[in-house]
């Protein structure tokens, strides 16, 4: 009977060994920030989102964004901008290159009006000061922090391999460089779940794979939010509820169709499959675990459309809707 219970008690201690080994590997992953999700869409379609693991709101001074243009690894002032604002707890910060004139042409494409909604911050409007934002596929991208001790910027997450130049893209199959599935041109990525921490060093070699679920190109659904272990600490994002909170029927609808949110909607943003934005009326009909609000799609042409709910504080959610 001894020996049982001691063996008991080793299982019992190994047990909580490994739980508080695992809480000390979250908390040590989960402390700075990293890349969550990367745009390289058609034309000037391209975006970067940053999220904050951590427990505390971040200043984004000391930190900024580096394109390592064509293989390059010597850093240029005109290849980085500083960053501004704040990363509030387990939210994000989406980056995207300043093409908002809708009057330009060419090189100057316009971003595409469901991105530019998405965007917290808009970087490299002038071609003379900042390409930070101009990445096209075989860029390396990172995310650098000023350290006031050295006085120094160091990476504390890099996407690709600075001094690397894949053609046209990084991809699935050895090398990494081409052969295979591409995945850093014409896609958007979205960090895996699983990844707790940026890739402070340049890699030997930079497989996608490994830490990256490939999207279709322009593909913009998912900037706002992040989903991630980390968030297993006492707060959560607000800033963008996840897409599987929404609930909107019948899809498709004819007349009218109903939506249900987790918070009271303030205003709601209709995009058509060109981008365009498509006027729709909404009420508030009820309320009960979620609010529920009746949209009025009569006039809508049949296609597919883009609904993007957002709340007085700011919280954004989005949904499909088919005509």
């Amino acid at each position: 009977m001894f020996f049982c219970d001691f063996c008991n008690m080793k299982k019992i201690i190994g047990v909580f060994c490994v739980a508080i080994l695992c809480a000390f590997q979250v908390k040590a992953q989960c402390n700075e920030l990293f890349i969550s999700e990367y745009v390289e869409g058609s034309r000037n379609n391209k975006a970067l989102e940053i999220y904050n693991p951590t427990n505390s709101a971040i200043n984004l001074s000391n930190y900024r964004v580096t394109r390592w243009q064509n293989g390059s690894a010597a850093w240029t002032a005109q290849m980085s901008d500083v960053l501004s604002g704040s990363i509030q707890p387990k939210d994000v910060m989406v980056l995207v290159i300043d093409r908002r004139d809708t009057t330009q042409k060419g090189q100057d494409t316009p971003v595409v009006l469901p991105l530019r909604l998405k965007a917290d911050l808009f970087l490299s409007k002038d071609y003379n000061t900042s390409y930070s934002m101009s990445f096209n596929g075989d860029d390396a991208m990172s995310i650098d922090k000023f350290n006031d001790a050295t006085g120094k910027w160091v990476p504390v997450d890099i996407f690709g391999k600075i001094g690397e130049r894949p053609s046209p893209a990084w991809s699935d199959k050895p090398p990494y460089t081409g052969t295979g599935t591409w995945y850093s041109i014409d896609k958007t990525l979205i960090r895996k779940d699983s990844v707790m921490s940026g890739v402070a060093k340049n890699p030997l070699e930079f497989n996608p794979k490994m830490e990256w679920v490939l999207n279709p190109r322009d593909m913009f659904d998912s900037l706002g939010f992040h989903r991630c272990l980390c968030t297993q600490g006492p707060s959560v994002s607000v800033k963008a509820p996840a897409i599987s909170q929404v609930a909107v029927y019948p899809n498709p609808a004819i007349t009218t169709a109903t939506v249900f949110l987790p918070f009271e909607m303030e205003a709601l943003v209709c995009l058509n499959a060109a981008g365009q934005l498509v006027k729709v009326k909404f009420n508030h009909v009820g309320m009960d675990d979620m609010s529920q609000y009746s949209l009025d799609v009569a006039h809508l042409p049949a296609g597919v459309y883009t609904l993007e709910f957002i709340a007085q504080n700011g919280a954004k959610a989005s949904a499909k809707l088919i005509k």
